[in-house]
């Protein structure tokens, strides 16, 4: 990576606080972690993490990007700079968390596979993923999205692989708006760090957020499913 090319990380750990969209999403994920390990899949800026460490987990974290991974273990977390679809490691978890990160993957079947067999029986695989298929456009082919989801298709992918789906869910309505008019209409990317950088507005889109999550789960533009290992 370029010294002058900030990665994803860093830009997310920079907003911080302020990145409204995380905070909700964090949340969510907490209320469906169970077990003691957890390994945290692409763990960006590492707010999952932080949180999973501080409440007792015994967490793990893999990440593609280096900064990824430096950002972590200032934090306190064990991490590894690696890719999926070719980490080799004799780790079992209780809990695997895959947050906005099968989209990226070209195989996903296969990476699916991997983090069936990294859990321990019982174990739980939590995933969060891009749904409507229709908005898939110039923004996602910016971020490396390979494809969007439908509930049916995420369904039957983790089903293949052995999983008992127990929560599956659709979140933020609250975005489709917008992203319909910025991506789809105006074929611009969507404006998440520019907005969580205006922090008034952040602060009202996490409360907006956080009320939607709490009366929708049929509607909205990502998917989080929990999945048993059976």
């Amino acid at each position: 990576m370029a010294k002058n090319i900030r990665s994803h990380a860093e830009e997310l750990e920079e907003i911080g606080e302020c990145d409204f969209w995380s905070k909700v999403k964090t949340r969510l994920i907490l209320n469906l972690v169970e077990g003691k390990t957890v390994l945290d899949v692409g763990c960006g800026s590492g707010r999952l993490s932080k949180i999973l460490l501080e409440k007792g987990y015994k967490v793990t974290v893999i990440d593609s990007d280096e900064k990824a991974i430096e950002i972590a273990k200032r934090k306190g977390v064990t991490g590894f700079v690696a890719d999926i679809s070719s980490w080799e490691t004799d780790l079992k978890f209780d809990c695997v968390v895959a947050g906005d990160i099968l989209e990226h993957i070209d195989d996903d079947r296969f990476a699916i596979t991997r983090l069936y067999n990294m859990l321990n029986q019982g174990g739980y695989l939590i995933v969060n993923v891009p749904s409507y298929k229709f908005l898939f456009g110039q923004h996602d082919i910016s971020l490396g999205h390979k494809r969007r989801y439908s509930d049916s298709e995420l369904k039957a992918k983790l089903e293949e692989s052995g999983f008992k789906i127990e929560v599956q869910r659709h979140w933020n309505l609250t975005a489709l708006p917008i992203t319909i008019l910025v991506t789809g209409i105006l074929k611009r990317d969507y404006p998440h760090e520019k907005v969580s950088r205006i922090k008034p507005l952040s602060n009202i889109l996490e409360k907006l957020l956080s009320v939607e999550t709490k009366v929708n789960r049929l509607f909205g533009i990502s998917i989080l499913c929990k999945a048993k290992k059976a």
